[in-house]
């Protein structure tokens, strides 16, 4: 079974994994899950380097809850 992730990311970001999946014809979520369990076995944090993409940003967490909840 699976559930449902909203993701939030740059419009240029959505574009390339728009044509990754095409080229690999499988979803984003498919290769999203492919990434983090590649991730996983390496035993590396799949989401290292990516802490402080929002410093600096004009949002709050709060914010950024409410903008993501809004889109289920």
């Amino acid at each position: 079974m699976t559930e449902k992730l909203t993701l939030s990311v740059p419009p240029k970001f959505k574009r390339k994994a728009h044509l990754l999946s095409r080229r690999r014809k499988k979803s984003i979520s498919a290769l999203f899950v492919e990434f983090v369990e590649r991730e996983a076995k390496r035993e590396k944090d799949p989401f290292e380097g990516l802490d402080g993409v929002w410093e600096g940003r004009d949002i709050t967490l709060e914010q950024l809850r409410e903008k993501a909840w809004s889109r289920s």
